[in-house]
């Protein structure tokens, strides 16, 4: 009975969706595309849809997707003789040609392994080879995938390292044109490509002292694996195709806008790894919508809320062009995020009359001199400034994000965070401040991959002060991320492929992450608070996004002397390497 109850929740699922495309299976090379978490979640990614948009545009492929079980189907699930299926025609994962998983986040890292254990593929992508029955060849790709690929390297037989508009076609035209060739075979021919990286190509070594020392690759295979990217975003559509009640943005059109951040802070990866930043134009943007308005409006009986994506909606040229051509056609629409600095009253209105409840303004920090050391240059003045500008547009809630445990953070730093709060909070009357306290994590290819991150015990310290100096004053909530959750984020990030065991005991085992990593034999403190050396060999050098690591280094020197420097002019620069310099 389990077997068919969950077919049954999968089909009311489907009657609830709009948009959801239906193959029939035949000849086509059939992908079964994974997120590494709940539908819920899963819906909820922009990413997932435009690649799954993207293959079904292939004449000669399918794709249909695939989630971990809710909770509350996990015991059915897991019960003898049950595996996952796709949603689309309830066909079993394990009889598709591809499993390709769509990785954003470190912490789902050990679900990928309960995706292929309940789907009965065998986790280790070397056990794959041996098996007498058909396996799905297991393809990831995303921004965790391209960042570094090595911490689930020994459970994927390839990645695609960068965007998927260009390589995933070429991908399919491979899988098309040696159907039935034997695995390893078919890996060769596929590591041909540029922007695809096969792990079992590419053997590390490692020093005495635990450091990387390099990559042994095999004969044949390039030495470094260069990233796809999309010049021309305008050529794609990508708004999402699927719209469904079951997610956290509840039957809204996600529209991208722009792809990659120029403002280079030193925390974060998307402005580094999706260089250079790229804009759709907006006549692209508004068709793009008004087509999807077309194909659902009918079907759920209203205009989709529109939902715009970008690291920075309003560093888009155009961006305050198509937020006042939705409120004139009373369009409902919402931004993913907007910088202080670019926040005005004039925008704050154009947001507030398109529905927009809640402004967020993320200051990351304290103190101006640690907005400078992450590159993040705005003073106290223009945080303020842009709460008030969003208060006498007709805005009564506010939401504030703040990060601890950043590289060169001081007690001033820190103990600033509740000043600037409470500063902002007397503005006026609001009805809701909501403080947001995540923990820093170094991240690879941004200029803290070499930082040592703060331990649990410390983090947890840090927020708790700021809880007690916060919790007093009035009208602010407070929200605060998991420290041990950070730092097991911070293993994984700068991981290798030395957690595997560790993974393996998380997904089999359903045991800690203290457990696991003790029983695994590593010491988190290695990946997560160790201080790296200018010349240490990072699991991922050998991953080419083209921002020059000598470029990282010099902004990690700038960071630490709290000096900010330029963001990307969109022409004629050639600081970072990626457009031409080095």
């Amino acid at each position: 009975m389990s077997t068919k109850r969950l077919i049954e929740k999968t089909k009311e699922r489907l009657s609830r969706e709009v948009g959801a495309i239906y193959k029939p299976h035949g000849d086509h090379i059939r992908f079964a595309l994974a997120f590494p978490s709940t539908y819920y979640v899963g819906m909820s990614n922009l990413g997932l849809q435009i690649v799954y948009r993207l293959i079904n545009e292939q004449e000669t492929a399918l794709c249909e997707r695939v989630f971990l079980p809710d909770p509350a189907d996990m015991d059915d699930a897991t019960k003898p003789g049950q595996h996952l299926f796709t949603m689309e025609s309830q066909t079993p994962v394990r009889d598709f040609d591809v499993l390709a998983f769509s990785l954003s986040y470190e912490l789902d890292y050990p679900n990928v392994l309960k995706l292929l254990a309940l789907s009965g593929i065998p986790e280790l992508s070397s056990e794959r080879d041996a098996q007498t029955h058909h396996v799905p060849l297991v393809i990831a790709g995303g921004p965790a995938s391209t960042f570094n690929p090595e911490t689930l390297a020994p459970f994927i037989d390839l990645y695609v390292i960068g965007e998927a508009e260009e390589v995933m076609p070429e991908i399919i035209d491979v899988l098309v044109k040696y159907q039935g060739m034997d695995r390893p075979e078919l890996l060769r021919k596929l590591a041909e490509l540029e922007g695809v990286y096969v792990p079992r190509f590419y053997e590390p070594e490692y020093n005495e002292d635990g450091t990387l020392r390099g990559m042994n690759v095999a004969p044949g295979i390039p030495e470094h694996i260069t990233r796809r990217w999309t010049a021309n975003l305008d050529d794609y559509d990508a708004t999402s195709l699927i719209v469904t009640r079951e997610t956290e943005f509840s039957n809204m059109v996600l529209a991208e806008v722009a792809r990659g951040c120029g403002r280079h802070c030193r925390f974060c990866v998307a402005g580094y790894a999706f260089l250079p930043p790229r804009a759709r134009s907006d006549e692209s943007i508004l068709q793009a919508i008004d087509r999807m308005n077309e194909r659902v409006a009918e079907k759920l009986g209203h205009d989709p809320r529109i939902g715009l994506l970008s690291a920075s909606v309003f560093d888009h040229p155009s961006s305050t062009l198509v937020c006042q051509s939705l409120a004139e056609r009373d369009r409902l629409f919402s931004i993913s995020s907007t910088r202080a600095d670019t926040l005005n009253k004039d925008i704050a209105e154009v947001l507030r009359k398109g529905g927009h409840e809640t402004i967020t303004i993320a200051p990351e920090a304290g103190t101006y001199r640690l907005r400078r050391a992450i590159n993040k240059v705005m003073p106290d003045e223009t945080v303020i400034n842009a709460a008030n500008s969003a208060w006498e547009a007709g805005f009564r809630k506010l939401k504030l994000y703040f990060m601890i445990g950043l590289p060169t953070e001081t007690e001033t730093d820190l103990v600033s965070i509740p000043t600037l709060v409470r500063q902002i909070s007397e503005l006026a009357p609001w009805e809701k401040v909501t403080v947001s306290v995540s923990c820093f994590v170094p991240k690879p290819w941004t200029p803290f991959q070499w930082a040592p991150m703060d331990s649990e015990k410390e983090l947890g310290h840090k927020l708790d002060q700021l809880q007690r100096a916060l919790r007093p004053i009035k009208r602010v909530s407070i929200l605060g991320e998991s420290p041990r959750e950070a730092v097991v984020q911070g293993v994984f990030a700068r991981g290798d492929r030395r957690l595997k065991d560790a993974l393996l005991l998380m997904s089999r085992e359903n045991i800690s992450w203290r457990a696991a990593f003790r029983e695994g034999g590593i010491d988190p403190s290695a990946y997560a608070q160790r201080q790296r050396i200018r010349e240490e060999v990072m699991p991922w050098d050998h991953v080419d996004l083209g921002v020059s690591k000598e470029y990282l280094w010099s902004e990690y020197m700038h960071a630490m002397n709290s000096i900010a420097t330029r963001a990307c002019p969109l022409s004629g620069c050639n600081q970072c390497g990626v457009c031409g310099g080095k």
